[in-house]
């Protein structure tokens, strides 16, 4: 089992235990999609062993027993799959729940393989919340990327699982071809409207073996930057998180595979690509702040919580250097308080002047 950084979820939210199914359930192959490379190399069909040693594994790696957990599975399209196979995987995860030692389910899917009956199959079996792979709202965009649905099949799929009191989670994307920034905020305002639980949102990456591939090598397709890439998820963050909706991952999970020479021909790929956004979301606030204050001001203390350090500082410590370069002559300290909320950035001058901002986002 790869134990990557799954377990690390909000204080709200359920400890994951990933099980993934490999493409099953998909009718054919996004032009993006290479899961050998984003999710690792698993079987292409989980037997009872397998399924049993990962929950298992997980299950004993988790120190803190008081956190919900959840079995995901990941990879596919579930309910895409033949009803016996999941009626295989749902019996074993329900085995779990049975004796108190797993308390949900969450499965991800296409939105144009959800309807009624499916629903109430899901929820027989613990399935609390649903993860549709949206991408995008633009129907150009989403036939030109071979998903196969529209945008109407992710606005009727939203409206029956809420109707069936799921939790929810749609997952975009930026920079796919065909798109444009105006485009990706279309789509962001089309996800605010639909008011999902959760997000998740990641650019666009070239992978090896796909269709993508063939576009970037023919000339036809330039991935986004990383700066852009960055920009635009840190956009759609403060948009979801003000609006009440959690985002639960910025960028792609890392993985071993990705580390191969060949595996990524472009695009902005970053082990730390969360992190990137929310430390531009961390600056943009501060700058915000900092404008506010005299050139001369000679002693500037910023107050947060601990956990808001490394994105306030940013990758390598950024964020800081940026700000010494607007105040040269100014003493920059950056301190933490026990009592300070999380998201809120606290300035202070030498002359008195308090300043704040607070972003949404964190429990």
């Amino acid at each position: 089992m790869k134990k990557n950084n799954y377990l690390k979820e909000t204080v709200s939210s359920p400890l994951i235990i990933p099980i993934f199914v490999m493409n099953s359930g998909c009718p054919h192959h996004c032009i993006f999609c290479n899961q050998k490379i984003t999710a690792g190399h698993y079987p292409q069909v989980i037997n009872k062993e397998y399924f049993e040693n990962e929950v298992n594994s997980y299950l004993g790696w988790n120190k803190n027993k008081s956190r919900r957990m959840e079995i995901a599975f990941y990879g596919g399209s579930f309910t895409g799959m033949s009803q016996a196979y999941q009626e295989n995987l749902l019996s074993w995860a329900q085995s779990y729940i049975q004796t108190g030692l797993v308390h949900s389910v969450r499965i991800s899917t296409r939105p144009d393989y959800i309807n009624t009956d499916i629903l109430a199959f899901l929820q027989q079996y613990n399935v609390k919340t649903v993860e549709i792979g949206a991408q995008s709202f633009i129907d150009d965009v989403l036939q030109f990327a071979q998903r196969g649905h529209n945008a109407v099949d992710i606005i009727k799929a939203m409206s029956l699982l809420k109707e069936s009191n799921f939790q929810t989670s749609l997952h975009l994307m930026a920079g796919l071809p065909k798109d444009t920034k105006d485009g990706f905020v279309y789509s962001l305002e089309k996800t605010l409207q639909l008011k999902p639980d959760m997000v998740r949102i990641h650019p666009v990456v070239v992978f090896r073996g796909t269709a993508l591939a063939d576009e970037f090598q023919q000339g036809k397709y330039q991935p986004l930057p990383l700066s852009e890439a960055v920009s635009l998820c840190a956009l759609a963050w403060e948009k979801l998180s003000a609006a009440g909706i959690r985002v639960i991952r910025a960028g792609l999970q890392w993985t071993k595979e990705m580390e191969n020479d060949d595996a990524v021909l472009a695009g902005p790929l970053h082990p730390a690509f969360g992190s990137l956004v929310l430390a531009a979301i961390y600056y943009q606030r501060t700058r915000q702040l900092l404008e506010q204050l005299p050139a001369e001001t000679r002693e500037i203390n910023f107050q947060l919580h601990k956990q808001d350090v490394s994105n306030f500082r940013g990758w390598r410590s950024n964020n800081i250097t940026a700000i010494k370069k607007l105040y040269p002559r100014a003493t920059i300290n950056v301190r933490t308080s026990p009592e300070q909320k999380r998201g809120l950035i606290l300035l202070a001058t030498d002359e008195g002047r308090i300043l704040t901002t607070a972003i949404s986002g964190f429990n």
